[in-house]
């Protein structure tokens, strides 16, 4: 959406250069002085047009790079354009958005209205914004926050500008806020559902702020880019899926958010970007997990039960039934961080019990689910489940059906070849751990990229541990990389050690919200 402006100037450009790329954005390049005859700056946005083609692009300036009178297209606005060197090509500015006034208003304090919201989420789709105004309404939304309204009016625009998948009936899924390291939950709980005999097509993030995402897990076990119809195939196969979201175009305007929260480790848009993902893939019956923990999103359940509301607030406006479980978060679930531990660590906990919390924490997400769906006695059938070898045997089809090898074993999969291990300084018991400096290690030694990168436990919360027993180790693919992510580490406080009485066993469910 445009606002009305005066007259303004045109230029006629001759093409230079087209084979630059741009990473599908839409970018040229004029000299400086031009840009100043058209009374713009360097990011501002230009209409360039050839015959009865015409595209919006971001505008870059140089000195010596282009000639006055010639304009530098980048692959990708060439093709659009069909434009080739030395066509000639007419530029003009772009006139002011009503979008980014809208943005001015909330970064001043006020509330956007449905119709505000739509234009920028449109002008976001049609790539009218550029990343400065994208980063400035991110972080404004980051520090003010948002309404009741506010989030459900952008969860709407992203549902109503996205394609739809339907598998008919009783869907369920379940998702996790993050902030807690290691909760490779999804793993198990997605094929306790499906062994059930429920549908859980399950679409998932790469990281954002952590180590790994579900996507960058189950990537090592298994392919995660596929088509709709191919994950339409893969559910009615096996009831299931684990496969990245964004890979299927589904929440366009959502991924498009996430390209710039990522970098800034911020997620304000968090509720709009969970629920426009389960509508547009069919779920009607979904559980939101929320970890609580003093170095998780979330460290009290005052903003637990706040955040909870939100949630069932907008899952009802949008016809999702919806349960917000909190659960503990105060240290790693399962004795892992980082991809190829975490699937490893997955497959051991399937084949020996490995992680005693995480198959508690998975049972009662699990169970949850199974009770939304009219199954009784919901977490003991998930135990059941797991307990009987149905879950790791439908984990295995879910993995051969989206391409993996289903005989797939804890030892194939390698962990960095440079590491080191942490020793305890004292003996006593663990009564604390700095989850924060953990991921801010693992990410440092080249997580989630290098799937090698990760961390692996030996000892967790109540824990007793003597003297020089190790505490867990760092791995990395690069000797340079483990030794920038040494500086992350204080070993005093990585792991606290206390002669007081043992951390008493906690559950990992904490309560429910409906």
């Amino acid at each position: 959406m445009e606002m009305k402006t005066s007259a303004t100037t045109e230029m006629k450009l001759k093409v230079k250069n087209t084979g630059l790329d741009a990473g599908e954005k839409a970018v040229v390049i004029l000299n400086e002085k031009d840009v100043e005859k058209l009374g713009i700056f360097s990011m501002n946005r230009v209409i360039v047009k050839k015959g009865k083609y015409d595209i919006t692009c971001i505008v870059n300036s140089s000195k010596r790079f282009v000639r006055e009178g010639e304009i530098v297209l980048y692959r990708e606005s060439a093709e659009e354009l069909r434009a080739r060197p030395g066509d000639t090509i007419l530029v003009r500015p772009r006139p002011e958005l009503e979008s980014k006034r809208f943005i001015h208003e909330k970064i001043a304090g006020k509330e956007l209205t449905c119709r505000k919201i739509r234009a920028i989420v449109d002008d976001l789709l049609e790539r009218n914004l550029n990343d400065l105004e994208l980063a400035a309404l991110i972080t404004t939304l980051q520090i003010r926050g948002m309404t009741e309204k506010e989030v459900y009016y952008f969860t709407k625009a992203m549902i109503d500008t996205s394609k739809k998948i339907t598998f008919g009936g009783k869907v369920l899924d379940k998702h996790s806020i993050g902030g807690v390291p290691g909760d490779k939950t999804t793993l198990l709980v997605v094929p306790i559902v499906a062994a059930a005999g429920l549908k859980i097509p399950k679409t998932s993030s790469r990281s954002i702020t952590s180590p790994a995402g579900t996507a960058d897990r189950m990537e090592v076990l298994t392919n995660v880019e596929f088509s709709a119809d191919d994950i339409k195939k893969i559910v009615r196969k096996t009831n299931a899926c684990i496969v990245w979201g964004g890979a299927l175009d589904l929440a366009p305007a959502d991924d498009l958010f996430i390209e710039i929260e990522h970098p800034l480790s911020m997620d304000p848009l968090l509720i709009p970007s969970v629920l426009a993902k389960k509508k547009v893939m069919g779920s009607n019956t979904v559980v939101i997990d929320i970890p609580l923990g003093s170095h998780t999103k979330v460290n009290c359940m005052r903003d637990a039960r706040e955040l909870a509301k939100k949630f069932i607030t907008v899952g009802k406006r949008i016809d999702i039934k919806l349960k917000v479980l909190v659960t503990y978060g105060e240290q790693p679930i399962g004795h892992s961080i980082g991809p190829n531990a975490e699937a490893r660590d997955v497959l051991e906990t399937f084949a020996y019990h490995k992680s005693p919390d995480l198959i508690d924490k998975a049972a009662s997400v699990a169970g949850v689910l199974l009770e939304m769906a009219g199954k009784r006695n919901g977490k003991a059938l998930a135990l059941n489940i797991f307990n009987s070898g149905k879950a790791e045997k439908k984990l295995r089809e879910i993995i051969e059906a989206q391409g993996g090898d289903r005989r797939i074993k804890p030892e194939d999969i390698s962990l960095g070849p440079k590491h080191i291990t942490f020793k305890a300084k004292k003996s006593g018991f663990v009564t604390s751990i700095n989850n924060t400096m953990l991921v801010d290690a693992c990410k440092t030694a080249g997580a989630p990229k290098e799937k090698g990168a990760c961390i692996e436990l030996y000892k967790k919360l109540g824990d007793s541990v003597r003297i020089n027993e190790p505490l867990f180790t760092l791995y990395s693919n690069k000797t340079r990389k483990l030794n920038e992510a040494l500086k992350f580490i204080n070993h005093s406080s990585a792991f606290e050690i206390s002669k007081r009485k043992e951390v008493p066993a906690r559950r990992m469910l904490l309560t429910v919200f409906s």
